[in-house]
């Protein structure tokens, strides 16, 4: 497996959605590629960091946080969501 094609399974390996052949050899390329290895972690943590941020849709913002900050992320999700 190249690193591109780790890339193009990590998906389907996040989600445990491999064939046992696939699996095995993404695995293996993980083992030996540092740098591969690294992203897989990295990726975790970011999917992981995403669940914990939002994990309670009614939390309130930090007040720390700028609020043309907040403007803006609002007005790029109501664009996204057709609003």
């Amino acid at each position: 497996m190249t690193c591109r094609e780790f890339i193009d399974f990590l998906m389907g390996y996040l989600a445990n959605d491999l064939p046992p052949d696939v699996l095995e050899a993404f695995e293996r390329h993980v083992s030996v590629c540092v740098n591969c290895e690294e992203y897989l972690g990295q990726y975790r943590a970011t999917v992981e960091a995403g669940r914990v941020a939002f994990a309670d849709p009614d939390a309130q913002v930090p007040e720390e946080v700028p609020e043309e900050l907040v403007r803006a992320i609002m007005a790029s999700r109501d664009r996204d969501q057709g609003a």
